[in-house]
């Protein structure tokens, strides 16, 4: 029995599929692929997957990652071509690893986001530069007053006609978890007027150490 690691990716249309169903589509590619897959015990089995960092509905990444395990070892280029073959369009497995380090160890995700509208460029610098952000985040013992502000990394922007796009570093994992989408919504009350979200895509997931979760 080993435990294996993959990192894929996840675009196009299937970023609208909910982190249930991808749970779902991973169980039938593996199924379809035939690798040995190793099952729970007990009165219900079913196949051990993990997901150490779930995906919102309507973004898209290039690091997800899944941990799976199988009851023999088997070739790394194997499990990747076998499982490549077997999952749908917009799905593709790009690595296999041994997990290095565990779904706890992660502290903060990368994501590049592009805005559309007139003037956002100023709208963010203001935005940006207040002394607080306060937003509504919703918690285990309901809504709750935050400032955001000191949880946003802005490690890129560039601004080109009517789009802003933006690199931002947001905190994930255990030990507190900011969803992008909290930030633009945020950022389009702040400006109050129309602000399309056109690509939300997540490009890393780091640990707490500062090294690359894997």
């Amino acid at each position: 029995m080993k435990d294996y690691r993959i990192t894929f990716e996840k675009r196009g249309r299937v970023k609208y599929i909910s982190h249930l169903d991808l749970n779902r589509c991973m169980i039938r590619a593996i199924r379809r692929s035939d690798l040995p897959a190793w099952y729970t015990e007990g009165f219900h089995p079913h196949l051990y997957l993990m997901f150490p960092l779930a995906l919102s509905l309507g973004a898209e990444s290039i690091c997800e990652v899944m941990d799976f395990r199988l009851t023999e070892e088997v070739p790394d280029d194997e499990i990747l071509s076998r499982l490549n073959a077997s999952m749908p369009e917009g799905l593709k497995a790009i690595s296999v690893h041994e997990p290095k380090y565990e779904a706890q160890h992660i502290g903060s995700a990368c994501y590049d986001v592009t805005l559309q509208g007139e003037n956002l460029s100023q709208f963010w610098n203001d935005f940006i530069s207040q002394e607080q952000i306060l937003t509504e985040k919703k918690t285990k013992k309901g809504m709750k007053t935050i400032d955001i502000k000191p949880m946003i990394t802005i490690e890129g922007m560039t601004a080109e006609n009517d789009n802003l796009c933006l690199s931002l570093r947001l905190p994930a994992g255990n030990e507190g978890n900011l969803n992008v989408t909290v930030v633009t919504d945020a950022f389009q009350k702040y400006a109050e007027k129309p602000i399309l979200v056109t690509k939300i895509l997540r490009t890393k997931i780091f640990c707490q150490n500062g090294e690359i979760f894997s």
